[in-house]
């Protein structure tokens, strides 16, 4: 398995620029359950493992660009696992985005 080089700090915005024009990027959260399950929401909604299948098939296919939003405590592995998922159904544009905390009160 052959590892590519890192890219460079703007790349983030080009892997943006290179999704088609009028495809909306979609974003998915990923939290870890306390039985070492995966859960993934989307418009706070729960997918189920068929459900993202099939979503991950028409991103891939339309080119859509995908965020993933990685909360504070979001196992590594469950993130993997949602990644070599994503990959295996042809989703290219990947995103981690780390939750922002809420402002101190």
């Amino acid at each position: 398995m052959a590892l590519a080089p890192a890219p460079p700090a703007g790349a983030a915005s080009a892997a943006a620029a290179a999704a088609p024009a009028g495809v909306e990027e979609q974003e998915i959260v990923v939290t870890a359950t306390r039985k070492g399950e995966c859960r993934i929401q989307r418009a706070d909604q729960t997918l189920s493992d068929r459900q993202f299948d099939k979503s991950a098939g028409e991103w891939a296919s339309l080119g859509t660009p995908v965020r993933v939003v990685t909360p504070t405590r979001a196992d590594y592995k469950c993130l993997a696992k949602i990644v070599f998922r994503l990959n295996d159904r042809g989703v290219r544009l990947i995103q981690f985005v780390d939750r922002a905390a809420p402002p101190p009160k």
